[in-house]
Order: C-alpha cells, then structure tokens, then sequence
C-alpha cells in the first residue's frame, strides 16, 4: 500500500483522482480547503482515505503541515485557481493568490516531500523508484490563456517539472506532468459559452474530457508506468493543442 497525497481532492480531477486510487487499494491523503460535498468515505475499496483541510495559498505554512505527515510514495499536485477575469482587471491579491496555488504550493511541497521520498526509499526498498511527483499543469502553458496569470502558472509548472526531474530524477524520483485540455470541472462553469465552443471546435473528441479520464492518466503516472517516464508531460487534450 503506497501513501498518496492528492491536493484539491474535493473535486473534479482530483476527486476522480482519489477514487481511482483508493480503488487500486493504497491511502489516500485527500487535502483540500472545503470538504462539505467531499464524496469519498474514509475507507474505500480496500483503501483508506484521510483528509486534511488547508489553504494553499498559505505557502509559509506547508512545511509545518508536511512535518505531520507520514512518509508520502507519491505527491500529486493538483490543486489550481483560475479567475477567469480580463488581464486588466485583476487586483494584486488575486495575482497572488494564483501564483500561490498554482506554482509556489507545488514547489514548497516538493522541496518538503521529495527529500524524504528518498531517504525513506532508499532505506526500505533497493527498487530504482523512490518516489513519484505528478503535477498538473494544463495546456494552458503552452497554448496561452485568457486568464493570463493561470496561463503563466501552468507554463511555470511545466518548467518547474523539468527543472526538479533533473535534479531529482538521478536520486530515484520520477516528476512528471499532465496538461489536460478542457474538462468538465468547477473551472467550466466560469467560461463563456464562446470559449466552450471553440474548444469543442477544435478536438478531435468533439466534447469536454470528463475527469475521470484525466485520472486515469494521473492514476498511471503514479502507480504505473516505468522508470523511463521522468521529466515528461503528458498532453491529454484530444489532439486539440499539438506541439
């Protein structure tokens, strides 16, 4: 049974996230800010699940919190804020609280999981795998965004991948990425209907990913493919965004 902390594991990809890998029988550590509609039980499938109530955008605070953690085999940063407002309006607090959820949270998690990955690893196992990062990232990154500062985390969670698997990947972690294209979550509900339309328009599936598809490619990365997938995004976007 491996120990998985999912960030934003209320909802959507990350919900979907939760079920599938408590499904596959290992404990969840769902960490979330609001978990009154949080639909998992706390044992699940042969899994187990705890939760944990934090607010990302307290940065300075995760280290404290991570100190209170069981060792983790896998992080899964999920969690992400969009606001899906114009450039021009957006206030120097919503600007924060953005880069703060969306790349500075996954960064201090990583800095605080990762070196006990290893050392944890290496003392109970002589498997090549110590660990396994995935972040969630978005195409977005690559593609642009109306949302400019969600656009520009998820393009700084792409760096950040490659930038940590060579400093990580030599010592047994694997950090990968998932840039899904849309998907049918909270973030859905803010577009305007022109936005789903083009996106519609342009992958080759014709519709909204639903999250549970997302997870499955999460649930691989994190259990399931080999040690030669490190430092690699998976696009998951219906060929809509190919680069």
């Amino acid at each position: 049974m491996k120990t998985i902390l999912i960030t934003g594991a209320t909802r959507g990809i990350g919900n979907a996230t939760a079920k599938r890998l408590l499904a596959r029988g290992h404990h969840v550590i769902a960490l979330g800010r609001n978990f009154a509609d949080f639909d998992l039980d706390r044992s699940a499938s042969g899994g187990r699940c705890e939760r944990i109530v934090f607010d990302l955008r307290n940065v300075d605070d995760i280290s404290a919190m991570c100190a209170l953690l069981p060792p983790i085999d896998v992080l899964v940063n999920n969690a992400a804020m969009l606001t899906a407002q114009p450039f021009e309006r957006y206030t120097p607090k919503d600007r924060r609280d953005v880069l703060a959820t969306n790349i500075e949270a996954p960064a201090e998690l990583i800095r605080c999981l990762v070196p006990k990955m290893i050392t944890a690893g290496s003392a109970s196992s002589t498997e090549a795998i110590k660990g396994r990062v995935i972040n969630i990232a978005s195409v977005a990154g690559f593609g642009g965004h109306p949302d400019v500062w969600y656009g520009a985390s998820k393009g700084a969670i792409l760096n950040l991948t490659k930038s940590l698997a060579k400093l990580y990947g030599p010592q047994g972690i694997m950090v990968n990425a998932v840039a899904p294209g849309p998907t049918k979550t909270s973030m859905f509900d803010q577009l305007p209907q022109s936005r789903i339309d083009e996106f519609n328009r342009i992958v080759f599936a014709g519709r909204f990913a639903e999250p549970d598809e997302m997870a499955k490619v999460i649930e691989w990365l994190a259990l399931d493919s080999p040690e030669y997938v490190n430092g690699s995004c998976v696009d998951a976007a219906s060929g809509g965004y190919l680069r």
